[in-house]
């Protein structure tokens, strides 16, 4: 038993390192694209939002595809069908970071064309390294804790990632300026080298959890052949089954509307501590930084209220401290003080989200196992993983959209009242509307750590050929 929890610990530890590229190529993204957009590149914030959303139609495709041949998959050598798109997709994700932050000399239309290109090339490569490595911990493990301990390993060294851009990242910058070199050179570092970081951290978890995964990808858990992957027929089939569930539906729902609040809040955050707070580049970076360090140190805690009281609850309250956090906002006057308050909140909220949603799936996924015998863990992901995306993209647009509608002006070199009320609004009134929404969604959710503890007592009874009993979860199937 001891070497046995011995070497699971060491499984959630690796696991939890690609926490870091993953971390640092999405947020990147999110917390800095628009503003390289509008401060570097001068493409205005409207024009800005519209090149994200329209590289999540691609995602459209892309996401669901992934995921289902995810599933599928073979696997090259002992990588495992998972492993093997990490592996695979880790180079070229890095190289996609690296372009999304280099300034091109283009007339106006042709620049906007090539970042929605370079867009639609980073999202499908994030999404060809991301998806397979979130299914990957159902592979790893059977066992309902340890699935949420790797999740929040995840979450522990994702903040490292949130420590680069949060202070590393906006004191390079503010340094580097203050040295006299050029935004679009600086910037051109900065894609460079959170591009490698990427690349570096995903390509460790594929070598490091080689020959670790348990299930095979040739049959369905009922000894059933598995589908083509091809199959468009289907793939049809299987997410109509799979909407069909209340609860994953539910899940979807919750994915998109948090991360719509996420796009907001993220792509606006920064505008937010410069004009309404009226800080510098530099006190901004200390203020995330010491508001991450502060979110690091609870995520265990966080972690372990979870496991004790269950994925579902701990989400709906951390939604009901951002309904309150974003009236703050709105509400009082900025400050520092406002600024790191909130932002602890931001992160804190935002490890329970990303804890629980991918554990919850896993969960929903094992439901759907156990009523049809097909193993689909990584399209329910990718589904996911989408609508997440849709979200933040939506996000990230109307922000854009509300920035320009507020007279928020990136290039303007005086602060106007406007802006600092505009700000306000953007990031304080608009996300607590969204936040109410995610409550009463949360409350519809019906999963919970009991169901699932019978329906895995169920599950091992059935696959051994044994009499079992859905008393517990029958209302769930």
């Amino acid at each position: 038993m001891k070497k046995n929890s011995s070497s699971e610990m060491k499984n959630v530890v690796l696991y939890g390192i690609g926490g870091i590229g993953e971390d640092i190529a999405y947020n990147l993204f999110y917390m800095f694209f628009i503003f390289f957009l509008t401060s570097v590149a001068g493409i205005n914030p409207a024009a800005a939002g519209t090149i994200s959303l329209i590289a999540v139609m691609w995602d459209a495709v892309s996401d669901p595809i992934i995921g289902y041949l995810s599933d599928r998959c073979k696997g090259w050598k002992d990588f495992g069908k998972r492993g093997t798109f990490i592996l695979f997709g880790a180079i070229p994700l890095g190289l996609s970071v690296f372009l999304l932050y280099n300034d091109v000399p283009l007339s106006g239309t042709g620049k906007v064309a090539f970042f929605i290109l370079v867009n639609i090339a980073f999202w499908m490569f994030f999404t060809m390294v991301d998806i397979p490595y979130v299914a990957m911990a159902t592979e790893i493990t059977e066992n309902y804790d340890v699935k949420t301990k790797m999740r929040t390993s995840v979450l522990l060294f994702s903040n490292l990632g949130q420590m680069v851009l949060s202070f590393g990242l906006l004191q390079f910058v503010d340094y580097m300026a203050g040295s006299g070199y050029a935004d679009a050179f600086i910037w051109r570092i900065v894609g460079a080298a959170m591009g490698l970081i990427s690349t570096v951290t995903f390509m460790c978890v594929a070598v490091a959890m080689r020959g670790k995964e348990l299930k095979q990808p040739e049959t369905a858990e009922s000894g059933e052949k598995l589908p083509d992957s091809h199959n468009k027929g289907e793939l049809m089939q299987a997410l109509k089954g799979l909407l069909k569930m209340h609860d994953y539906r539910i899940l979807i729902i919750i994915g998109l509307v948090y991360n719509l609040y996420l796009g907001i809040a993220n792509s606006s955050l920064l505008y937010y501590s410069l004009y309404s707070c009226g800080l510098t580049m530099a006190q901004s970076s200390v203020a995330q930084s010491v508001s991450l360090l502060i979110s690091l140190f609870l995520i265990t805690p966080v972690g372990e209220l979870i496991v004790k009281f269950g994925k579902r609850e701990v989400m709906m309250w951390s939604f009901v401290l951002m309904v309150i956090s974003s009236l703050v906002c709105w509400l009082t006057a900025p400050s520092l003080v406002v600024f790191a308050v909130v932002n602890v909140i931001l992160n804190v909220t935002s490890s329970v989200f990303w804890i629980d949603i991918y554990a919850m799936n896993f969960d929903v996924s094992a439901l759907y196992e156990f009523k049809t015998g097909k193993n689909c863990e990584g399209f329910m992901v990718s589904i996911c993983a989408f609508m997440t995306k849709v979200g933040v993209a939506v996000g990230m647009w109307l922000n854009g959209i509300l920035m320009t509608l507020f007279n928020v002006d990136p290039t303007s070199e005086v602060i106007t009242e406007d802006m600092v009320g505009g700000m306000q609004k953007i990031f304080g009134l608009i996300p607590a509307v969204i936040s109410g929404v995610l409550v009463v969604a949360c409350l519809l959710y019906r999963v919970k750590k009991e169901h699932i503890l019978a329906l895995t007592e169920a599950s091992e009874l059935k696959k051994a050929g044994k009499p079992y009993s859905t008393e517990g979860f029958e209302k769930l199937l």
